[in-house]
């Protein structure tokens, strides 16, 4: 072996490799130290603020009471001028929401209002000679989707009478034919009725002021679609036919048939529905290309 080469190894070289790998370390852990512990201050820094508390949510035109919100905490660069603090709580009680809103978010001055909201609007501007009559239907048989509020509608009624048979004369006897006639020639859907008694413009009318962001939310949700499919029409009617159809209801065996007029002319036609199924069919599109 080569004494002089043994003799030019030198043990320090290894050294400030070394401490440069001790600097590192300790600093890292000093920025993780430091990162951590304003990352804790942070979040010991808080805003109190109302939040909705009620398992369905708010519905539009609801009471604001303390039974319906409550107090919530976040940390303070969440927080926006536009949130309500929960030190300011009483000055929103009795006050009304102007649409839904949805459990556990915050709200917001501008959801509220002091004024209760009408309700169905369209009801305070019917004419005075006309009633509303509620009637249930088909609604894959009355054209689904497609018919809306505003809609001009004919109705036919299918029933059984009972007339003297051909020799009826001899015997006494009768027969049972079924007949079918028209029963309103157009008469005006002012709205629908979704299964669970709700009206279908409100529902509508609610998600539209929303934020494009909030509606999105709502709209693509199974609840909405469910929301937005009626079971009963609500009509405009004079009362000879409210007492026309109240004849043919009594019996049991009678059928209402309804058909689609028209749009011809009709400038009261809510086209707010094909507007939300435009909507949620192009969400879902731009969802599925992303995955």
């Amino acid at each position: 072996m080569d004494i002089n080469s043994i003799k030019s190894i030198k043990p320090g070289n290894q050294l400030p490799k070394k401490l440069l790998a001790i600097f590192v370390s300790v600093a890292v852990i000093i920025g993780s130290f430091i990162y951590l512990n304003s990352v804790n201050d942070s979040a010991k820094d808080t805003v109190d603020i109302v939040v909705v508390k009620a398992s369905g949510g708010i519905p539009a035109n609801t009471l604001i009471t303390k039974d319906n919100i409550g107090k919530y905490s976040i940390i303070r660069k969440e927080f926006n001028d536009d949130m309500i603090t929960y030190d300011k709580v009483d000055s929103i009680l009795n006050k009304y929401s102007l649409y839904y809103l949805r459990n556990g978010a915050p709200i917001y001055y501008d959801q509220l209002t002091d004024e209760k909201p009408r309700d169905t609007e369209w009801l305070y501007d019917l004419e005075e000679n006309y009633e509303v009559l509620t009637i249930k239907y088909d609604y894959l048989e009355c054209g689904g989707s497609i018919l809306r509020p505003g809609d001009l509608v004919r109705v036919r009624v299918t029933y059984t009478e009972e007339i003297p048979s051909s020799d009826g004369m001899m015997y006494g006897g009768s027969k049972k034919v079924k007949k079918t006639e028209i029963l309103f020639d157009s008469i005006r859907v002012k709205d629908l009725i979704n299964s669970s008694g709700r009206s279908i413009y409100e529902v509508l009318k609610e998600v539209f002021k929303l934020s494009e962001k909030d509606r999105r939310e709502v709209m693509k949700s199974r609840d909405f679609m469910q929301s937005i499919k009626a079971e009963s029409l609500l009509l405009a009617a004079t009362e000879e036919q409210v007492n026309k159809f109240a004849k043919f209801k009594s019996q049991q065996d009678a059928v209402f048939t309804f058909t689609i007029l028209s749009r011809n002319g009709n400038d009261e036609v809510f086209d707010q529905l094909p507007v939300v199924e435009k909507e949620v069919e192009s969400w879902i599109t731009e969802s599925e290309e992303k995955d």
